[in-house]
């Protein structure tokens, strides 16, 4: 049987200037290569493909499987894409993975008839064991990590169990993908525009903050590669595909301060020329760790802050760290010539608007570059809980039908996600976030062509108009 995994047209809303190699899809074609499936990957999305295009893309290739991933944000091309898949080829069985069907398989099941089968987790030995059911005609029903429909009703197997040992999965099949398409270039200080790649480390996550999944997805235990292993990964890609530097796409890099210091120390044994960024929590971060990872070749790192408020940090993320910790990581990083980069998230459950400008002025107080996003609703986590209970998401709210225009969101600017409003207005998040952009000498006038050229609807015109007004009120103020 032959196996055709697809990444939708619209892909992860990756900016077409960074597009990366969909790496979900490589590991799963690679354990199926590994036990000698035959298996091809279509990355719609970076070889620009239209919907038509990629109702060609499936009957040409003719397969017996064809496996979609998606996000949250995408899942309505995901859709879109069973939808396409079962019509080209009405024979196939139709499976689905990720994070987001994962977590809602029993929603989107109900409501998206063409789908057969959902791959729940961690896919790669769940997807191998369907795979080889479905080849030997026998009852896939004992399959683990699977959702279906039985005589009408679904069925969700019981989990498979997480791999223990990550070096036992093969490197990502990045010869089944069109590499050189995915330009995924970073301006690196000193060393000018280079040609990046995305490597991931580690699984899962102990921490259970209330805005993510992950550990959800992945676990709450920590399983990390060998030193070794990470090591023989970044020498294949510089050799094989020429890259200069290395996006650990890890959730965080740095919880095992042991294994990271081993990883540098044989990045630096090698004398591999190869500059990284990575994402860190301030708690596990130490000045001599840092300066480690800098003679290693990280120049960057990111760190979740969320909020500049402790109450908060502590009462409603569950984050788990001091504020004064966050100042330690931006000054020791900065002394040691690592460029710091804080993530901050406005309109948290019960965040006042007084609370939010806190966070404006903690980011004024850390200086430097950092970003802000609005908080999204995600399957599968306590805001989604919170959301559900509070009213913000109606009772009868599927993951898997388009929102009522009653719910926020802005498809155009970030994604086709619920936006989660609480205390703070529209035009108050508006306001913030014009003044994180004048903090951060950011021009949103960039950004003007591309959302209205992506508007979709009236909910999206709609919020666009607030953004909008309260720009004119600030722009009214400032004046005066």
């Amino acid at each position: 049987m032959k196996t055709l995994l697809v990444l939708p047209p619209g892909g992860f809303l990756t900016e077409s200037e960074h597009m990366m190699p969909p790496l979900g899809l490589a590991y799963l074609a690679a354990i199926l290569e590994q036990n000698e499936k035959k298996v091809e990957i279509l990355d719609a999305h970076v070889e620009g493909l239209s919907w038509k295009d990629l109702h060609k893309k499936l009957v040409g290739s003719n397969p017996d499987i064809i496996g979609v991933t998606f996000t949250t944000e995408t899942r309505f091309d995901g859709f879109k894409t069973i939808k396409i898949a079962k019509t080209a080829l009405p024979n196939s069985t139709i499976i689905a993975g990720g994070p987001h069907v994962s977590l809602t398989a029993e929603d989107t099941l109900r409501h998206i008839p063409e789908l057969d089968i959902i791959v729940r987790g961690e896919g790669e030995n769940t997807l191998l064991n369907l795979i080889n059911a479905l080849e030997s005609k026998g009852d896939f029903k004992s399959v683990q990590g699977i959702s279906y429909r039985e005589n009408g009703k679904i069925k969700n197997n019981p989990p498979e169990p997480f791999i223990e040992n990550l070096d036992t999965i093969p490197f990502p099949a990045r010869h089944l993908l069109p590499m050189d398409k995915y330009n995924f270039n970073v301006d690196v200080p000193g060393k000018g525009n280079l040609p990046f790649t995305s490597i991931m480390t580690s699984r899962g996550c102990p921490f259970g903050c209330c805005f993510c999944a992950t550990s959800e997805v992945w676990g709450r235990r920590f399983r990390g590669r060998s030193p070794q292993n990470v090591i023989d990964e970044i020498e294949f890609v510089i050799n094989k595909y020429k890259v200069k530097g290395i996006w650990f796409f890890d959730d965080t890099f740095t919880l095992n301060k042991k294994r990271t210091r081993e990883i540098c120390d044989l990045i630096i044994k090698k004398g591999l020329d190869i500059s990284w960024f990575c994402d860190v929590r301030v708690d596990g971060m130490d000045k001599n760790l840092l300066k480690k990872m800098k003679d290693a070749g990280c120049y960057s790192i990111a760190y979740g802050v969320e909020s500049g408020s402790q109450r908060i940090l502590d009462e409603v993320i569950g984050k788990k760290i001091e504020l004064n910790q966050v100042k330690n990581v931006a000054k020791w990083s900065r002394e040691v010539g690592i460029h710091p980069r804080g993530l901050f998230i406005l309109s948290l459950p019960t965040e006042t608007y007084a609370e939010a400008k806190i966070t404006i002025e903690f980011m004024r107080e850390l200086g430097g570059e950092n970003s802000i996003n609005i908080l999204k609703i995600y399957p599968g986590n306590e805001v989604e809980n919170i959301a559900r209970g509070s009213g913000i998401l109606p009772e009868d709210f599927s993951w898997a039908t388009k929102h009522d225009q009653n719910i926020p969101s802005l498809p155009s600017v970030i994604g086709n996600a619920p936006i989660f409003i609480d205390k703070l207005t529209w035009e108050e998040i508006g306001d913030l976030l014009f003044e994180f952009a004048e903090l951060q000498e950011y021009s949103i006038y960039k950004r003007i062509p591309g959302a209205i050229k992506n508007i979709k609807s009236y909910n999206d015109l709609t919020m666009l108009m607030s953004l909008l007004k309260a720009y004119l009120k600030r722009k009214i103020r400032a004046d005066n």
